[in-house]
């Protein structure tokens, strides 16, 4: 009974002007702070970018994503939320932000979740589906309003039902008319197996169905070639491990550049003679015309206190996600970024 009365609460919470005005403001602000860090948005689409970020469907996707984050973690937040505590907009504005950095830390490599929400999103806003929130905080569909609730499919129910096509691409059910189609079949058969009564299914199962017929998998890893001038695809011999690591190195070149550009000229020079010629202070002071060691100490001291905060938490580089390639690639990116700006 009280686990019903928080979920009362939340959706109550969730309907309330409080909540539409601290969830406008979670996302406007953590997209402000993604868009600074050029975080990957593979976990909300895989057909964006930052250049195409601004419009209102994709701000729609984050705050659709927010909530979304918080019903999957009522337990922990509900409290601070519902309760009204003093700054619980920059609590969800923190833990919203952990939560991309975590799901980006595998980037493309979470093409099941990214389906899951497309369906979501498919499924609301068809005019032949009623969406609703089942046990477990899940979204489920029916055909009508009215329906039954039944309890999770098991897995040999699901393995049940057959497939109305031979084979299908990752990228071909992502398409709304292809995924509603699938939809509507799914839960005819479900609603036979039940007696040919109105039935509301958990989209879960409507996904793990999915997965059974069509290949899931994310995109191919890439990785440096030894000469360090062009990245390639893997070959599928050479693949890594389901739990190996990867990284984007486009995301990692930008972010290379972005924070060249944060350095003013002297945090250029003496950050270049430091760690690109390994120079000793000393012989950068010499270089630069300064009249002793303590000359550059100073601004290198910035350039590197910037560095140690530009990098806290970007995937594969923060020193809890650390990637020895990704970091290597960021440096060298840097350094070049750095050499090519002082020839300008």
């Amino acid at each position: 009974m009280n686990g019903q009365n928080h979920e009362r609460k939340m959706e109550k919470w969730l309907e309330s002007p409080d909540a539409r005005n601290v969830l406008s403001w979670v996302t406007r602000s953590v997209m402000k702070y993604a868009s600074s860090k050029n975080l990957s948005l593979t976990f909300l689409r895989q057909d964006i970018s930052w250049y195409d970020a601004n419009d209102e469907d994709f701000r729609e996707d984050v705050r659709s994503e927010l909530v979304l984050f918080i019903l999957e973690n009522r337990p922990k937040i509900q409290n601070i939320l519902v309760l009204g505590k003093r700054n619980s907009h920059y609590y969800l504005r923190r833990a919203f932000i952990n939560h991309w950095i975590e799901k980006t830390r595998r980037p493309l490599m979470d093409p099941r979740r990214y389906l899951h929400k497309h369906a979501a999103d498919v499924l609301r806003a068809s005019e032949n589906f009623h969406t609703f929130v089942g046990r477990g905080r899940s979204l489920g569909f029916s055909a009508v309003a009215e329906h039954i609730s039944i309890p999770p499919l098991s897995a040999e129910d699901i393995r049940e039902i057959s497939f109305p096509e031979q084979s299908l691409e990752y990228e071909y059910i992502n398409k709304k008319k292809v995924l509603l189609q699938l939809a509507a079949y799914f839960l005819n058969q479900v609603s036979k197996m039940w007696g040919d009564k109105p039935v509301g299914v958990d989209l879960r199962d409507f996904i793990s169905w999915l997965g059974l017929h069509v290949s899931v998998q994310a995109p191919v890893p890439l990785r440096l070639v030894s000469d360090g001038k062009e990245l390639l695809p893997l070959l599928p011999d050479h693949r890594p491990a389901a739990d190996g690591i990867c990284f984007d190195p486009v995301l990692v070149k930008k972010w290379a550049w972005n924070f060249a550009n944060r350095l003013s000229e002297k945090e250029r020079a003496v950050f270049l003679l430091r760690h690109g010629h390994n120079l000793s202070l000393k012989d950068i002071a010499g270089k630069l015309g300064y009249k002793g060691s303590s000359g550059p100490k100073y601004p290198l001291d910035c350039a590197e206190r910037k560095l140690k905060f530009f990098l806290c938490d970007l995937p594969w580089l923060s020193p809890d996600d650390l990637n020895k390639e990704a970091f290597s690639l960021f440096r060298d990116m840097l350094l070049l970024n750095i050499k090519n700006i002082k020839n300008k």
